[in-house]
Formats: C-alpha cells, sequence, structure tokens
C-alpha cells in the first residue's frame, strides 16, 4: 500500500473526525466514547491548526483513494530530566481495513523525525495492556520504558 504522511490540514475536519469518533474509530476502540464531547473533539482540532499550541498532528493518505486512514496526534512539552522539550505521542490510530499494511511504522517514523526536528531527546507513548497488535509493532520500533502509567481515578 503507498501511503503519504503530512501534517493535518483544516480541509481534514470530517474524515479526521470519523476517524477519531465515528464508528470503529479511534475513540470505540479505546472504549471511551462516553468521555469524547463534541467540544473536546472540537478544541483538540483546533489545537492542531494553532500556530502558538504545542499540540500536532499528521495524517496517512491511502495514495489509490485518496482518503485518510490514520493520524498521529502528539505533543510537545516541558521535561524535568532534560533541557530539551519531550515529545509525547498521544494517540496513533489506522482504520481497521489498512492495518498490517506499513502504515502504523510510517507514522511513528515520522514522529521519530518530528522529535529530531524539535530536538527531543524523549519520544514516548503509551498503550493498553489488552493492545497485542500494536505491541507487536511497538517492540519493533521503540522499547518499554520499564514504567507503568498510573493516573487519577475518574
Amino acid at each position: 500500500m503507498s501511503v503519504t504522511l503530512r501534517p493535518i490540514e483544516a480541509k481534514d475536519k470530517p474524515e479526521w473526525l470519523n476517524l477519531w469518533t465515528g464508528p470503529g474509530g479511534y475513540i470505540e476502540f479505546y472504549k471511551s466514547l462516553e468521555k469524547i464531547t463534541p467540544e473536546i473533539s472540537e478544541n483538540t482540532f483546533s489545537r492542531f491548526l494553532d500556530p502558538k499550541e504545542p499540540v500536532y498532528s499528521v495524517v496517512a493518505i491511502d495514495d489509490s483513494t485518496g482518503k485518510i486512514i490514520g493520524f498521529a496526534n502528539y505533543l510537545l512539552h516541558r521535561n524535568t530530566w532534560t533541557i530539551e522539550d519531550a515529545l509525547y505521542l498521544n494517540d496513533l490510530f489506522v482504520s481497521s481495513d489498512s492495518r498490517l499494511k506499513g502504515t502504523g511504522r510510517k507514522l511513528i517514523e515520522y514522529i521519530y523525525s518530528e522529535a529530531d526536528k524539535y530536538k527531543c531527546k524523549k519520544c514516548y507513548w503509551s498503550t493498553q495492556f489488552e493492545n497485542h497488535r500494536a505491541q507487536l509493532l511497538y517492540t519493533k520500533v521503540g522499547v518499554k520504558s520499564g514504567f507503568l502509567l498510573y493516573r487519577r481515578p475518574d
């Protein structure tokens, strides 16, 4: 499959929203649909386009159809262990019918190039313990940090 990666643009909003919150999309995959309101989705998308926000998205486009088949949302933030900012890959998603064709790897490689561009020594992400398919890729392109993620209860 031939795929082109590029930064998200305003015209991508309907396709991105469909992959984000639509049937079979990212939020449904993580069983979080009730927590992500339309207001949150609108705010998130607007941040991608705001040059003052350190929040970004890259889209993967199937060259044969011109449709967006995946995305990676990421952000830069301060880090107490380095002078440079860190890059956090917040969301990575490839549509179910486009998986296992190298798009996820290409998106991560793009993220690595962004980390290099912004001189981020730390580039990291997390995934659910049960997301075994993604972990098959992650063990090929990254290393486990040795940390467990904890969060404040809802």
